[in-house]
């Protein structure tokens, strides 16, 4: 299965970064600002999550007081909650 952007989907997501850009005088600004492409699709909307790293012997793991992140792609838009893909049979 492929995913099609939905790009109606995503003007929530657009929406909110042109008031962060007006907000604060950055014409970038705004989510993932560095920008992630797919192929034709354009830029994507990912979240951050934060962990913490395990640390010691196997059975007395603790972990680390620094956090490290992950970027996760979003499937749904966070303000609402519209997919922001769809399916595609190939």
């Amino acid at each position: 299965m492929e995913l099609k952007k939905i790009e109606k989907n995503f003007d929530a997501i657009k929406d909110v970064e042109r008031k962060i850009r007006e907000q604060k005088g950055d014409p970038e600004a705004g989510f993932n600002a560095s920008s992630f492409f797919f192929g034709a699709d354009g830029r994507h909307l990912f979240l951050r999550a934060m962990y913490r790293g395990k640390k010691g012997k196997k059975g007395q793991e603790t972990f680390t007081q620094s956090y490290k992140d992950i970027l996760i792609r979003a499937k749904f838009c966070p303000f609402t909650g519209k997919p922001l893909y769809e399916e595609i049979e190939e």
